[in-house]
């Protein structure tokens, strides 16, 4: 048994994961101006001191305030009032609340609720899983920006996922996120050229895209970047290279990369051939159900190399490994574990069936806590990056609009900002804008005490 089985094709594409964890940008308490009525600074006062109370895990407070200024239909404060429910902080968990203030943030043109609004409906939290309109919030959060919904839909198109399979408007949406800096996106871009998927195989545009990815700590781009070194595809052959790139990502956790790092030991590819650190990176790749790895691992310890001789415990990896998704690996593993267990007695095929039943009910509880929906925190205000809301809020604590902060731009809101302009001296274009927002922000920030 000295066959060492790697992988074909390193390329693996992320799909779409709920991650949404959001910045906190501004905690500041505004003010307002000399001479201003209470009740113009109320709103933006209110959400400070509902934020201050969360961040001091005063969760009922912020639950009360944030849920007045929702009711008046301050976007931010619907989408933390929704995000305070998801969590159950302060109050009961109820999902049901909570997607109803995620349906009216995101009607206020909140793309972040949107998102967390999708994967509710894809996952079928409140109803049956609807894919269809779960899509259709994706899709309208990826045109208002969210690199992150451009991402999902690039990989809605990408897998045809109730669209037409299509690699081109796959590479489009992954090309706006990737600009917006998520290397998920970038990391998938890679990949298409990688393949070919979409534009003609081009392994040096995809090395390109993978280095950049890596620089933003992408353990999938670091071990394809070891990939196309140890095949010379798009970069001279490099086997040196290659474990380089394999160790980084192995470092991260990536199983597939710790099997391909313990192969170039177990091969003496790049790097000394030692059986030790072979077992020892196959073995940290075989607990987190690399079918290669529990194979590879089954064959040192039948031949004793870098371990101890263990027939029982190879034996274990085999039947593991023969369960797995590559159907020829799975042969050959089977074929394996029934030449062992012909050498092993009564009590040895008991502890082999233990230990697997053992592995599989830990990969079990495993794969059921990954599964769980990671739900967003409340964000302080201006963390969502909507320009009009920002801009009521800002207008509002400078005393000059007495509307709801809702992210509709209508008169009042207009007339708040002709009047800022015009009062602080601003010689800047009469619409909103980043810079126009920046020069507010820094006005508000020396007007607030320290």
């Amino acid at each position: 048994m000295q066959n060492v089985n790697r992988h074909g094709s390193q390329i693996l594409r992320i799909s779409a994961i709920v991650v949404v964890l959001w910045l906190i940008l501004l905690t500041a308490c505004p003010i307002g101006m000399t001479g201003v009525a209470r009740a113009q600074d109320e709103t933006p006062a209110n959400f400070h001191a509902a934020y201050a109370a969360y961040t001091r895990g005063d969760y009922q407070t912020a639950h009360d305030m944030w849920l007045v200024l929702a009711k008046r239909g301050d976007a931010d404060a619907q989408f933390n009032v929704a995000a305070l429910y998801d969590n159950g902080w302060g109050i009961e968990r109820d999902i049901e609340t909570a997607a109803r203030w995620y349906e009216r943030a995101a009607a206020r043109n909140i793309a972040p609720a949107e998102l967390v609004l999708a994967h509710i409906l894809r996952r079928g939290e409140i109803s049956e899983p609807d894919g269809e309109q779960a899509l259709r919030h994706i899709r309208s959060a990826a045109h208002r920006g969210s690199a992150r919904a451009q991402f999902e839909l690039g990989v809605a198109y990408d897998r045809g996922v109730r669209v037409t399979q299509n690699y081109a408007t796959a590479a489009v949406w992954y090309e706006k996120a990737a600009a917006q800096g998520l290397t998920e996106a970038i990391y998938n871009l890679g990949t298409l050229f990688d393949e070919g998927l979409g534009a003609p195989k081009d392994h040096a545009a995809a090395l390109a895209w993978y280095r950049q990815a890596a620089r933003g700590g992408n353990a999938l781009a670091e071990n394809n970047i070891g990939n196309l070194h140890e095949k010379g595809l798009g970069v001279p052959q490099d086997y040196a290279q290659a474990v380089e790139w394999y160790a980084k990502a192995a470092a991260r956790g990536l199983a597939i990369a710790q099997n391909n790092l313990a192969t170039m030991y177990h091969l003496g590819h790049g790097v000394a051939r030692d059986f030790k650190q072979a077992a020892r990176w196959y073995r940290l790749a075989a607990a987190q159900g690399e079918q290669s790895a529990q194979n590879n691992l089954g064959l040192l310890q039948a031949n004793g190399l870098g371990v101890a001789r263990d027939l029982v415990a190879a034996t274990k990896w085999f039947l593991l490994a023969a369960g797995g998704p590559d159907k020829e690996l799975a042969l050959r593993a089977s074929t394996y574990s029934r030449r062992l267990a012909a050498e092993l007695v009564g009590d040895e095929l008991a502890a082999v069936q233990d230990a697997v039943d053992a592995y599989n009910a830990a990969a079990a509880m495993s794969a059921e806590t990954e599964s769980k929906r990671l739900v967003p925190v409340p964000v302080s205000t201006e963390a969502l990056g909507h320009q009009t809301v920002t801009l009521q809020r800002l207008l509002a604590a400078l005393g000059y609009y007495q509307g709801a902060v809702d992210g509709l731009i209508g008169p009042i809101t207009l007339e708040a900002l002709r009047l800022a302009r015009r009062r602080e001296g601003l010689d800047l274009p009469a619409e909103i804008s980043a810079a126009i927002i920046a020069a507010l922000a820094d006005i508000h920030r020396r007007r607030s005490p320290n």
